[in-house]
């Protein structure tokens, strides 16, 4: 008995001793999306290496790092930070930022692969609904019509998040309505706040479609 009175007092004696670096650690991470929200990018990897300091990167520390070097278009060294947060911790932002990655790269194939692999290990429907968006934009990338013509009719009216909008603006787009797209996205914004339309509009506006830089989010 009073062995195991003695384990439980030397586990409470390192809880309290790690739990100070652990809470600043949190901290200095929330401090590093905040910065990056803000576009703040050099003060953002500040506070990240804040966050690191005196241990090893975590999933969401290296998938931060992914986020801030995919804005300095550092893309190959951002799919190297995805790749590591996924293979510590995978999850839902961790596999889209991926896949987001290399469609910026323009790998239509891989990036669909990533994108699809992704619809496989998410059970949240705006997850979904985001790679299943991804997938679309990877076949417009390529001009595969018959393609990106499937992967537009999976992505059915109503959506949860501003899917369906988005997907039809980036097919309106790829054909040369930009009147048509101009309208879907308007719709989209009189539903949808800006926080929650952001990811979609980035990969248009990546494309030249979209002439306003959307604000940059991280989730």
């Amino acid at each position: 008995m009073m062995r195991v009175f003695a384990v439980i007092l030397l586990c409470l004696a390192i809880g309290a001793l790690t739990s100070p670096a652990q809470n600043l650690a949190a901290s200095a991470l929330e401090r590093a999306r905040q910065e990056f929200k803000q576009g703040r990018l050099e003060t953002a990897l500040k506070a990240l290496e804040d966050a690191e300091q005196g241990g090893e990167p975590t999933a969401p520390s290296l998938d931060l790092r992914g986020c801030i070097l995919v804005e300095q278009e550092k893309l190959d060294d951002a799919v190297r930070a995805f790749a590591a947060a996924n293979a510590k911790e995978a999850s839902d932002s961790t596999r889209v930022h991926l896949a987001n990655a290399l469609l910026r790269q323009g790998k239509w194939d891989d990036a669909r692969a990533a994108y699809q692999a992704a619809t496989k290990e998410t059970v949240n429907l705006v997850s979904n609904e985001r790679l299943r968006f991804g997938v679309l934009m990877t076949f417009l990338g390529a001009k595969d019509d018959p393609g990106a013509q499937l992967a537009l009719n999976a992505i059915r009216f109503p959506t949860e998040s501003a899917a369906y909008y988005y997907a039809q603006a980036a097919w309106s787009f790829a054909h040369d309505a930009k009147r048509d797209a101009e309208k879907w996205i308007a719709r989209a914004e009189e539903i949808h706040p800006a926080n929650r339309t952001a990811w979609f509009a980035r990969p248009l506006f990546d494309c030249g479609w979209l002439k306003k830089k959307p604000p940059l989010f991280y989730d």
